[in-house]
């Protein structure tokens, strides 16, 4: 056997003090096992220990160092060509089809070609370009406007820009966009982080303005005056948007009973022209009417008499054979049944038999329609709204949501839908079918208001019901409008629900007697010039 006089060895190496350190008690192995193989083998098992011994420690020989040379990453390129030699060669963003098309050479002078470029991004050309001067301007996205740490240029920010409107108003992928630009969908998705924070807090602030005066709110109420309802000024009402990437430990809180999916939930306040004038940040979409409306803070302070308290208006009241005017101050929202009982937000009765009650519910069930169009507008324009927004975070979601609501009302502006409407006027019943109205000219709300119990097939008879006697109307410790009324003014804030929407009622129903009941009506945008540079 190799070693069997191992012991031996080690006593003579150790007296010729060849292998072993008396300071500090260690041996050279290497020439341990020299000696050893130099006595008992030949030296190709030794040189077969000490190349296996060289590779535990790293030692390697030129050929090795040439073989296990660190290999450089190839570079990543998105759109490729081949050039005359048949190799790759990258496209570069600003030789992309989209900087070709909308940057380079657009073809402003086709009305096709705008038409198609808002059906595609959701503006006009004009207002695109309006849209990245301001962002240079402002500098609102600085990470994209200059070189970065190696001196290359930034990603165009014309492209990033259109990527962020194709993302909201289709609701592509970041994927997509990689494709029509080439840019990377990590770059796209860092750009609409951004992008949906400048649209959330900047262009929310310039185009979402709720009313804070008495000559502020006036300008919203031209419709609803028309329309019989005076002191309203707006509608309000919640809808819910997909959170498809939503934290599982906050689903169970975002899932609601209307929808299976995690959603959250805003509630909207918007004017007769569909301008939105507030919404809430956000909330889980388990929320109800009655627990969102307390996270509104315009609406809450509006309850509380902390904005919009010093506005007067009047209704008509009847005194015998008379008709008076009872002065009051506040203001109030149109806004459907799943709310509070609280005098600023009056919704339309839900079961009554008299035909006055019916008339107005009716006729303000299809004024409240205007928050409702509101909702599928945004959701039409803006497809992540419908679809399911794909971000992480609930703040994000948040952030896109308010975002969509800044840029409708600025696209509002843009095509002067912003202005007050104007109306047709609907006569009694007893002077013509429709008030002299063609079949094709009258919406569906005046025919409502002739037959108001065939058309929401109430029973007025008292065998499906019982009809409540005016007599035993309980309105609790309410203001009552007495005679002594006209000397001051009412507060609606003082009110009880239900006793100030008779006066509403009440004033409706002589207006529509005297004819003066007016649906607001829209009369279209204004010439095309915003297709015009």
């Amino acid at each position: 056997m190799i070693f069997d006089d191992a012991a031996s060895i080690l006593a003579d190496m150790q007296a010729e003090n060849t292998w072993y350190d008396t300071t500090t008690g260690s041996f050279d192995i290497q020439q341990y096992l020299k000696e050893m193989m130099d006595d008992h083998v030949d030296n190709e098992l030794y040189d077969a220990m000490l190349r296996h011994d060289d590779e535990e420690d790293g030692y390697c020989s030129e050929d090795d160092v040439d073989r296990h040379q660190k290999k450089k990453r190839q570079k990543r390129i998105i759109l490729a060509r081949r050039n005359e030699d048949g190799q790759l060669e990258e496209i570069p963003p600003k030789e992309s089809l989209w900087w070709h098309m909308y940057v380079d050479c657009p073809q402003t002078d086709d009305a096709r070609f705008l038409r198609k470029f808002r059906r595609r991004f959701r503006l006009p050309y004009k207002q695109f370009l309006w849209f990245v001067d301001e962002a240079r301007k402002e500098e609102w996205f600085p990470e994209w406007m200059g070189k970065d740490a190696t001196g290359k240029p930034s990603s165009p920010l014309e492209l990033l820009i259109l990527g962020a409107f194709r993302y909201l108003g289709r609701g592509l992928t970041f994927d997509d966009l990689e494709e029509s630009t080439a840019i990377s969908e990590e770059v796209h998705r860092k750009f609409f982080h951004k992008f949906i924070e400048i649209g959330s807090t900047v262009l929310y602030e310039r185009f979402v303005k709720a009313p804070q005066t008495k000559e502020e709110v006036q300008q919203h109420m031209h419709e609803f005056a028309a329309a019989g309802l005076p002191g309203a000024f707006a509608s309000t009402d919640a809808t819910n948007i997909v959170h498809e990437l939503c934290n599982w430990k906050t689903r169970r809180a975002h899932i609601g009973f209307k929808s299976k999916h995690a959603c959250r939930t805003y509630n909207m306040t918007v004017n007769h022209r569909r301008r939105i004038l507030a919404s809430t940040s956000g909330n889980p979409g388990s929320f109800n009417d009655k627990t969102l409306i307390l996270f509104d803070t315009f609406i809450r302070d509006i309850k509380r008499g902390d904005k919009l308290d010093d506005y007067t208006f009047e209704l008509l009241e009847r005194r015998g054979e008379e008709i008076v005017a009872v002065k009051y101050e506040g203001v109030w929202i149109v806004v459907d049944n799943g709310y509070h009982n609280w005098s600023n937000t009056v919704p339309p009765i839900s079961n009554c038999l008299k035909t006055e009650e019916i008339r107005w519910s009716a006729w303000i069930e299809s004024m409240r329609k205007d928050v409702e169009c509101t909702f599928g507008i945004l959701k039409g324009r803006w497809r992540i709204l419908k679809t399911g927004v794909r971000l992480h975070s609930t703040q994000s979601v948040d952030r896109v949501w308010l975002t969509c609501c800044a840029l409708h009302n600025w696209l509002l502006e843009i095509d002067g839908l912003d202005k007050p409407w104007d109306g047709v006027n609907v006569t009694s019943e007893w002077e013509s079918d429709l008030g002299g109205l063609d079949e094709s000219d009258a919406p569906m709300a005046m025919r409502n208001l002739l037959s108001p119990a065939q058309i929401r097939e109430y029973d007025t008879s008292t065998i499906g019901g019982v009809i409540d006697d005016d007599d035993d109307e309980d309105y609790g410790d309410e203001v009552f409008a007495d005679d002594g009324a006209d000397e001051g003014v009412i507060n609606v804030r003082s009110l009880s629900m239900d006793y100030f929407r008779s006066k509403l009622i009440e004033h409706f129903d002589i207006k529509f007697q005297q004819g003066e009941i007016v649906w607001p009506r829209s009369r279209g945008q204004e010439p095309r010039g915003i297709f015009e540079l």
